[in-house]
């Protein structure tokens, strides 16, 4: 691997992991919990381009809850505990090591978008238009 690709990727899980703005690094990326800010309020960077959509869920279920149901079915074959118990273990631990994560990944695929310039294929000229078209309402949600 280059330099330049180790550099970006630390950037990339830094400002994600931190919640900060992938651009000036001092900003911040969330407004609350996990709605992504308008604009960073040190640099300007326009949080538009992102759309991380269903990504941050589709990676804590697949990674984090795949992990916990391992454990889970350990806990249950290892020991044998009652089914009562099992669930007053397994569903707040699911819950939890599910939710938890969401922030993260969900700034890591933000920044990611941003570093990357990703942009999905053929639909830049619609996003500058919606954007144009949000800015001309000033209310920075398209009117129907």
């Amino acid at each position: 691997m280059d330099q330049e690709f180790k550099e970006a990727w630390a950037w990339i899980i830094k400002a994600g992991w931190k919640g900060l703005c992938p651009r000036c690094g001092k900003g911040h990326m969330f407004s609350s919990w996990l709605k992504v800010t308008d604009k960073c309020e040190i640099c300007g960077l326009d949080y538009r381009f992102a759309s991380p959509d269903d990504g941050p869920a589709f990676f804590s279920l697949c990674v984090v809850a795949f992990a916990l149901l391992f454990v889970i079915v350990w806990l249950q074959v290892a020991i044998g505990l009652p089914i009562g118990l099992l669930f007053i273990i397994a569903i707040p631990l699911m819950a939890v090591g599910c939710i938890l994560p969401l922030r993260p990944i969900k700034g890591w695929l933000v920044a990611s978008q941003f570093v990357n310039k990703a942009i999905e294929a053929g639909t830049e000229q619609l996003w500058t238009d919606m954007h144009d078209r949000e800015d001309e309402a000033g209310n920075g949600r398209l009117d129907p």
